[in-house]
């Protein structure tokens, strides 16, 4: 029923919740939300790493000029398309200000903690 996504290791169809896809560091970024039972051990999110294909292609027909365009990965495509049969089309493009926020300061504490762990380990040498 949903191929691509069984492809990438998604089985749980009826506990995705939503989804979110961003271009970040020339990859295509999909994250993948499930809802889950208070004090459940399975993970919150998946997330997967696309990298595009680049073409040659003719910039302008008179000049023979060519430029090169990156393209996103027919997979990830196919699992979009997939997801938003799951969680419904106006689900993937409604990002709030208060989901920016929340996923700010998330990345917030993730990178507090990193920089502690590093901190800690160069402590460890003197």
């Amino acid at each position: 029923m949903h191929p691509t996504l069984e492809s990438m290791g998604i089985t749980s169809f009826d506990d995705i919740d939503k989804f979110t896809l961003r271009y970040e560091g020339g990859f295509d970024v999909l994250k993948v939300y499930y809802r889950r039972e208070k004090g459940s051990l399975l993970p919150k999110s998946k997330k997967f790493k696309f990298g595009r294909s680049t073409k040659t292609v003719l910039a302008d027909g008179g000049q023979q000029t060519y430029r090169q365009v990156q393209e996103p990965s027919l997979v990830v495509l196919r699992a979009v398309e997939e997801l938003g049969q799951i969680v419904g089309k106006a689900q993937e493009t409604k990002i709030t200000k208060d989901e920016l926020v929340k996923e700010l300061e998330h990345l917030e504490r993730v990178m507090a903690s990193k920089i502690a762990e590093i901190k800690d380990k160069i402590d460890s040498f003197q």
